[in-house]
């Protein structure tokens, strides 16, 4: 009789720690054509000097050079990499009112509020219209520094593979 009664007990508390657990979703897309037949790059931060948009510079860099890019201040190509963390339940929307990142609602017994962090990858390279990869994830207790990495590896395999769409990873969310 009493392990009846604990039962309900026992889901209940396992549901609401599962709720900061994983999968994370991390969603990533890209306007314009995949990168191709660019071997050099510059790599340069959005937001200046700054902890976070070192690390997601620095991480993109690691990113490139592993799949063979060659990195260049010189080079002519140049990508910019701008790395952001808003609350979820905010959506991010063009002057057009087109959505580029929907607005999240609240899971059932999450008890704190989702934040999006969201990497940002613009390439630029003489006349050509500027491509827009792109990679995001949205968590309740994890922190921006431990998705540096993850939104690197995503939104670099958006720009150079066309490797968009929702993919699945563990890990505190």
């Amino acid at each position: 009789m009493i392990r009846a009664r604990a039962l309900p007990l026992l889901v209940l508390a396992t549901s609401v720690i599962s709720a900061c657990a994983g999968p994370i979703e991390t969603h990533a897309g890209m306007d314009g054509v995949a990168l191709s037949g660019l071997a050099t790059i510059a790599v340069v931060s959005a937001g200046g000097a700054g902890v976070a948009s070192d690390e997601a510079t620095s991480a993109v860099q690691k990113v490139l050079a592993r799949r063979g890019v060659v990195l260049s201040d010189a080079a002519a190509a140049r990508l910019t990499v701008a790395i952001a963390e808003r609350p979820a339940g905010l959506a991010l929307l063009t002057d057009g009112g087109t959505v580029l990142s929907g607005a999240k609602a609240k899971r059932l017994f999450q008890n704190c509020e989702d934040r999006t962090h969201r990497l940002l990858l613009v390439l630029e390279t003489a006349g050509a219209a500027p491509v827009r990869a792109w990679a995001e994830e949205d968590h309740c207790k994890g922190d921006l520094a431990a998705s540096v990495m993850p939104l690197a590896e995503r939104a670099v395999a958006a720009l150079v593979d066309d490797r968009t769409g929702l993919t699945l990873r563990s890990g505190r969310d």
